[in-house]
């Protein structure tokens, strides 16, 4: 029971985390999108350069370190989308406010 209450407790953390401390949306909504995207993609530069997984077979190595930056990618990738079409937020329009 304690388990299933501290994982709740950290999720509901992460949650306000993202809406109150990092709060990167009050910006332009395209700011988050392109924000992890990088963030993610300097991480696996990090791992990379680092080697953390060198006992680790190669084709398990490119998975851990490219999963995470791709996903995110995508994901961001698809939200920019959504936000180009539904709302017409662009890169572009967040650059000339």
């Amino acid at each position: 029971m304690l388990c299933l209450w501290s994982i709740g407790f950290a999720l509901y953390g992460v949650g306000l985390s993202l809406v109150h401390v990092f709060r990167t949306a009050d910006n332009h909504e395209v700011v988050p999108p392109i924000l992890a995207g990088i963030l993610v993609w300097e991480m696996a530069l990090l791992d990379v350069a680092t080697g953390p997984y060198s006992q680790v077979p190669a084709g398990a190595r490119a998975v851990f370190i490219l999963g995470a930056p791709v996903t995110v990618t995508a994901l961001s990738w698809w939200e920019m989308r959504r936000l180009r079409h539904h709302h017409e937020l662009t890169v572009r329009g967040a650059l000339g406010r």
